[in-house]
């Protein structure tokens, strides 16, 4: 558990940073297409790659960055439980869909509190 506390958002980062290569990749040479994925998808899969490798080094500023991206996702989660129309219909109907999100919001506000203190990140 201690190691999934200690890497979870790397993982989380790098397997988007994946994604958006795949994306890059699949429009550039599956479909020929060269100016567009280059413009949108391939700047945001190089930074999160440089955030990624950079944390991984034991970089400061970069578990920062990290954590700081997790909290604005977190926070967008949290507020999605009140605000969503999506999840605003579903109370009505399954409640299942709004419970999910809740627990999820709850294990990410616990994983993101044990990288902030496992990483010693606002002590100076």
């Amino acid at each position: 558990m201690e190691k999934i506390k200690k890497t979870w958002p790397e993982f989380l980062v790098g397997l988007i940073c994946l994604i958006l290569l795949w994306k890059v990749f699949e429009q550039s040479v599956l479909e020929h297409h060269f100016i567009i994925p280059s413009i949108q998808w391939l700047p945001p899969a190089l930074i999160a790659g440089n955030i990624v490798y950079y944390s991984s080094k034991g970089h400061k500023w970069a578990k920062i960055m990290l954590f700081w991206a997790c909290f604005v996702f977190e926070f967008l989660g949290f507020l999605s439980l009140f605000y969503s129309p999506t999840l605003a219909k579903t109370y009505m109907g399954p409640l299942w869909a709004g419970l999910i999100v809740a627990v999820l919001v709850l294990i990410f506000g616990y994983l993101l509190y044990s990288y902030q203190k496992l990483h010693k990140l606002f002590k100076d």
